[in-house]
C-alpha cells in the first residue's frame, strides 16, 4: 500500500478525487454545509466557497446559453443548406426543360456566396479583439469596436 499522507494533489486531481469518491459512495451531491466544512478543513473560509459557488453556477449558465445559441446557429445554418439544395435543384430541372440560355448557375453563384457566408458565421464566428483573452493593447480601430 502507498503512504498517501506525503502526497500532494494538485486543483484537477482533487476535483476527480472528489468526483470518484462521491460516484464510489453512489451520493448525487454534497450539501453547501458539507461542502464549507470540507473547505475550511484544508484552510478555505466559508466566503470563499459562497463566491466560488456563484462563479461556478454563472460560468455553468453561460456556458450553456452559448451551446443553445450554437446548436440553434448550426440549425439555422443547415436549414438554408437544404433550401439551398431544394430550390437549386428544382432550377436546374426547370432550366434544363425550357429553351433558350442556361440561367441557374445565376442562382446557385449568388445564393451560394449567402450561404458561404452563412457558414462562415456559424462555424468560425469573428471575436473582437476586446473579448480575446491574450490581447492587452488595443489599437484606436479595435477599442471603437468594443465598445458599440
Amino acid at each position: 500500500m502507498q503512504d498517501h499522507s506525503l502526497q500532494q494533489y494538485d486543483d484537477d486531481e482533487v476535483g476527480r478525487i472528489i468526483q470518484r469518491a462521491l460516484k464510489l459512495k453512489r451520493a448525487h451531491g454534497i450539501s453547501f454545509e458539507d461542502l464549507v466544512d470540507i473547505a475550511q478543513e484544508i484552510g478555505i473560509d466559508s466566503q470563499t466557497v459562497k463566491t466560488a459557488i456563484e462563479q461556478e453556477q454563472r460560468e455553468f449558465k453561460n456556458k450553456r446559453i452559448r451551446e443553445t445559441r450554437l446548436k440553434r446557429r448550426k440549425a439555422g445554418f443547415y436549414s438554408h443548406l437544404w433550401s439551398y439544395l431544394i430550390i437549386n435543384a428544382a432550377l436546374l430541372i426547370i432550366n434544363n426543360f425550357t429553351p433558350g440560355p442556361w440561367w441557374f448557375q445565376w442562382s446557385v453563384l449568388g445564393w451560394g456566396i449567402g450561404l458561404a457566408f452563412h457558414f462562415k458565421a456559424v462555424y468560425f464566428p469573428y471575436t473582437p479583439p476586446c473579448k480575446k483573452k491574450n490581447k492587452i493593447k488595443l489599437n484606436r480601430t479595435d477599442f471603437m469596436m468594443c465598445i458599440r
